[in-house]
């Protein structure tokens, strides 16, 4: 698909042939109005699900995708809630997962507690692939170390531009968050590298 960006308006949703099939079933769901919206805002959560494959970048190098984000902007009551029912059905498996990584920590909390931190366990290496709109800088960046050995993505759904600021360690520190996901020519937590790396997939709506 190509168009002007100069011009003020949009470009129109393209038509969704072969290989998309899964994007109509999930507007389908939406209501008419929203389709168009909608459909750039699918394709975070839905990329959140990919690991290991690999795409050319500019400097003729190979390497995942590194990040992912989506904006939906509208005022209230502009029927932009329809995305978050549309999210939690694609990212199922990820609130199964984190049950279950939940589970352990609260386990690995109570058995600390009861030993009065004495003789306690280090805390496993578990980490969420959908985490809480309310997770800290610190927290981001310990979930995403977690996730880099296995190569997974994590996926944040944020209702509210401003909980961005919280997971950014603060407004003047986003766009310093942004350019360490997206940077590909740096390696680590956070980073796209020539290998298996944790990629922060945002979506902002």
């Amino acid at each position: 698909m190509k168009y002007d960006i100069t011009k003020q308006t949009a470009p129109k949703m393209p038509n969704l042939g072969r290989g998309t099939e899964c994007i109509r079933l999930l507007i389908s769901q939406a209501s008419k109005d929203m389709h168009e919206p909608l459909v750039p805002m699918l394709f975070p959560p839905l990329g959140a699900h990919v690991s290991g494959a690999e795409f050319q970048y500019p400097d003729n190098t190979w390497k995942e995708v590194c990040g992912l984000m989506a904006n939906i902007v509208a005022d209230s009551g502009g029927n932009k809630g329809q995305l978050s029912l549309l999210v939690e059905a694609i990212c199922r498996d990820f609130r199964q997962h984190d049950k279950g990584v939940t589970d352990k920590l609260v386990e690995w909390q109570r058995q600390s507690n009861a030993n009065g931190g004495k003789d306690s366990t280090a805390r496993p290496n578990l980490a969420l692939w959908f985490p809480p709109v309310d997770t800290t800088a610190a927290g981001f960046l310990l979930n995403s170390m977690a996730l880099e050995p296995d190569g997974r993505t994590q996926y944040f759904n944020l209702p509210e531009v401003e909980m961005a600021d919280g997971l950014c360690g603060g407004h003047k520190k986003v766009s310093h968050m942004i350019r360490n996901i997206y940077d590909m020519a740096r390696a680590g937590a956070l980073r796209a590298t020539r290998g298996r790396s944790a990629r922060s997939t945002t979506c902002l709506y």
